[in-house]
């Protein structure tokens, strides 16, 4: 296989696994981003990292469920090859609701039937809630539970990204802006790159050549309790969007994401917050008395239809509208472009992902 040269623009988690699997192909990585190393300024620092394809049918299009499941299993091969641990279970999902959100929770479980996924949920009644989540016991009297979905923390993957890929010899450039972007080239600091190939991961920066793209706000908040066992991520049912408590080291919990169309980044709203809180008050009394560790807002790259999309012109690439998804689908993407790279070919799986840019290039 032709060894290229390729530059990476942006180091959220679509640009440092596109990064890590074209170099694991090897080719020469050059990696642009704006921000510092910590990429704390970056949407992929605030996302929860969910890897759970069939709970995502209860608002998503079957094509992400199926990406997603090929993409969990991408997930579980990388990350003990990674230069420094990684937090990731996958310990399935349990979907609750209460009596009044119960329509949703069926709803989600038809679209997993119908997309053909039944053997991966499972209908659990009180006594298997109580065995697989002791501490739910009481609270609820049915549930749905998922296999295999698990999660991953962004605070530990992406410098272990960072640092894999250092250590095999990419050439990182932090604190860099790239002013301009054309097939084969970029410009950063005021002089001009040459590069074989350009693959452009930038979220929503890129929308000064993708006039489609537009953030939706999304609200998070970690709390630490040190009272609360839980076991795996609990996906709670919400009339507005969905919710999700999720257990982390340190007896630290991520919940939320609100999706809210807008592009602000003002600090996170008094409603909002009260939903997050409110949420995992119900799941579990003891969060009433848990620290509020952090509360976060960010803005994920979305196209009109919800779907990530690939944009070729010659030999710049254009990689974006992962949405909600970022973590979830990072890994096929990246195996599809270094599939389309390394063998001149798209893959079938590519189709959707390609059509979509052609249906979709103005705001709704």
């Amino acid at each position: 296989m032709h060894s290229y040269r390729i530059a990476i623009v942006g180091a959220g988690v679509a640009g440092l696994t596109q990064a890590l699997w074209l170099q694991r192909q090897g080719h020469r990585i050059s990696l642009f981003e704006s921000g510092s190393e910590d990429l704390a300024h970056h949407c992929s620092h605030v996302g929860a990292g969910m890897l759970a394809p069939y709970c995502e049918l209860s608002e998503a299009e079957a094509e992400i469920c199926r990406w997603g499941a090929a993409a969990l299993e991408l997930w579980r091969q990388l990350v003990p090859t990674l230069a420094r641990p990684v937090h990731m279970s996958c310990n399935g999902t349990l979907v609750v609701a209460h009596h009044q959100d119960r329509a949703g929770m069926h709803h989600l479980a038809e679209r997993i039937k119908h997309a053909g996924f039944e053997p991966r949920l499972r209908w659990l009644q009180r006594s298997e809630l109580h065995e697989l989540e002791p501490e739910l016991e009481g609270r609820f009297s049915t549930g749905l539970y998922l296999t295999p979905e698990g999660e991953i923390d962004p605070r530990s993957l992406l410098p272990a990204l960072v640092e894999t890929l250092r250590r095999d010899g990419a050439q990182l450039h932090f604190a860099t802006r790239v002013d301009a972007l054309a097939p084969g080239e970029i410009h950063a600091q005021g002089q001009r790159h040459a590069f074989d190939w350009v693959v452009d991961c930038r979220g929503l920066a890129a929308s000064d050549t993708w006039p489609a793209l537009r953030g939706v706000r999304g609200e998070i908040l970690t709390l630490r309790s040190p009272d609360v066992q839980l076991h795996r991520p609990i996906r709670m049912m919400h009339p507005r969007y969905p919710l999700y408590i999720v257990p982390r080291p340190g007896n630290r919990f991520v919940v939320g994401a609100t999706s809210i169309e807008s592009d602000s980044l003002r600090p996170p709203t008094v409603r909002s917050s009260l939903e997050l809180l409110s949420a995992a008050y119900a799941l579990h009394p003891a969060f009433a008395e848990a620290e509020i560790v952090e509360m976060k807002t960010q803005c994920r790259p979305t196209l009109p239809d919800h779907l990530p999309a690939i944009r070729q012109q010659d030999n710049l690439l254009q990689v974006n509208g992962l949405y909600r998804h970022g973590y979830l689908l990072s890994p096929f993407l990246a195996e599809t472009v270094a599939t389309f790279i390394g063998e001149q070919r798209w893959p079938e799986t590519a189709a959707v992902l390609r059509r979509s840019l052609d249906t979709v290039t103005e705001r709704p």
